[in-house]
């Protein structure tokens, strides 16, 4: 989840301190395998619509009871990331199995400040206020108005249904924007005026890939105006853009996977063909996650996005921003294609524990636990002109703690080092991949 929403419960949950330790995510007793399941009830859930967490679940009424879908099932519930908790319990019920999917409801409505560091860089903060709502009317959908001042300023509003059409199992996502960016080609001296309008619609296809067409229109200027900084003349580029987007997502947990993969893959047109704007962008993100004894987990990343037209600065790719080699944290590379590979070890120090801090629902069955990540990133950006080379190739390696805590997840702290050993230290939000 976005941590600007969640920081204010974070800080909340360090002040109160730890409270009583809960029983195990799943509950079901192994004899009652192969028995029919007779009933699955929802408990718990004040707000969120029984339908929203059943059709999540593989286990089906009627079906016999299977132990593997069950432990499956109740990750999947956990990455709708609407509770806190979520334990799964079988009981006899004459012939057959009664399942209680037991959750935790999560506070769901923000009015919100905003804290926010750009770049990753504490000296760019942007600050402001917004509400968002996390479950609107008890179907995860999400509703969101934000505006912030400070670095980079901007409005937005967001509306997002992962689930209409029942069987379809269709998604969309709208979005409306308004921002000043301070242009990362010219080192923060000229500003970017963006606005931007993007809706999508997609459909799942069974319970692990999801298929999207993206559409949108996008207006970018420069102030003050600069040679280059648009691809038209007036200073001023307008243009509509359409994407494919295809998901295959078999990861058991989002926030920390232990195992699975991912494979992602998308095509954007920018602009129309012979106009001014006229270029395509094609990305593939492919990770794996192999589970080890002792609850180790190994895994790995390989990440590539390339374009093809003339590249506008205001959309360069970046090494340094949104994506950055641990060991080169803060340094900045651009061009028109990327290329990242990560891999890393993870193993608990501390396993999660549920934590009880007050009566109140939104305290409860908060989550705690320390992990250890022992990690090595290398990544490439290159233009179009030239060929990636090797030589130029930027490498880095390290150690963290992962911190497993309520509403923001995870938060990392590296000590990381490049190829000539120079280390430093890195403060991060949520698992690097």
């Amino acid at each position: 989840m976005n941590w600007k929403l969640h920081i204010t419960w974070l800080i909340i949950t360090l002040l109160l301190g730890p409270g009583t330790r809960l029983p195990a995510q799943v509950s079901v007793d192994s004899s009652l395998a192969g028995l029919p399941v007779t009933h699955i009830i929802v408990h718990g859930n004040d707000r969120t619509r029984d339908r929203v967490v059943l059709r999540e679940l593989k286990q089906r009424t009627g079906e016999p009871l299977n132990l593997a879908l069950v432990e499956e099932d109740q990750k999947r519930v956990l990455n709708l990331q609407l509770f806190n908790r979520v334990i799964i319990i079988g009981e006899p019920y004459g012939e057959g199995v009664l399942l209680r999917v037991v959750v935790t409801e999560m506070w769901y409505i923000y009015p919100f400040p905003i804290l926010y560091i750009n770049e990753k860089d504490w000296s760019k903060l942007s600050y402001g206020a917004g509400v968002s709502h996390l479950n609107f009317r008890g179907n995860n959908e999400t509703l969101s108005l934000a505006f912030w001042l400070g670095w980079d300023p901007g409005l937005r509003l967001d509306y997002m249904n992962p689930w209409f059409g029942g069987d379809l199992k269709l998604h969309t996502y709208v979005s409306l924007s308004l921002n000043k960016i301070r242009s990362k080609h010219f080192d923060g001296t000229v500003d970017e005026r963006h606005s931007s309008v993007s809706w999508t619609i997609g459909r799942r296809f069974g319970y692990h890939t999801l298929l999207s067409l993206d559409l949108g229109a996008r207006r970018v200027s420069f102030s003050p105006a600069v040679e280059g900084g648009t691809l038209s003349g007036n200073g001023t580029d307008a243009y509509p853009w359409a994407g494919l987007r295809l998901q295959l997502d078999h990861r058991d947990l989002f926030e920390y996977p232990h195992k699975g993969w991912l494979v992602a893959l998308g095509a954007q047109k920018n602009g129309l063909p012979g106009k001014t704007v006229d270029y395509w962008r094609f990305a593939a993100d492919l990770r794996a996650y192999l589970p080890l004894p002792r609850k180790m987990t190994l895994a790995f990343r390989n990440a590539a996005a390339v374009s093809k037209g003339t590249v506008p600065i205001y959309d360069m790719l970046y090494l340094g921003y949104s994506e950055r080699i641990r060991g080169h944290f803060s340094e900045r590379i651009e061009g028109e294609n990327r290329y990242l590979a990560s891999a890393a070890l993870r193993f608990p120090l501390l396993p999660i524990r549920y934590l009880s801090l007050a009566d109140y629902p939104y305290l409860r069955n908060l989550k705690f636990g320390i992990s250890m990540g022992i990690f090595a990133d290398a990544g490439l950006v290159w233009k179009q002109q030239s060929d990636p080379a090797l030589r130029h190739m930027i490498a880095g390696y390290g150690v963290g703690l992962h911190f497993h805590l309520p509403y923001v997840n995870v938060i990392r702290l590296e000590l990381a080092f490049d190829e000539e050993r120079n280390h430093e230290y890195i403060l991060d939000l949520f698992t690097a991949f």
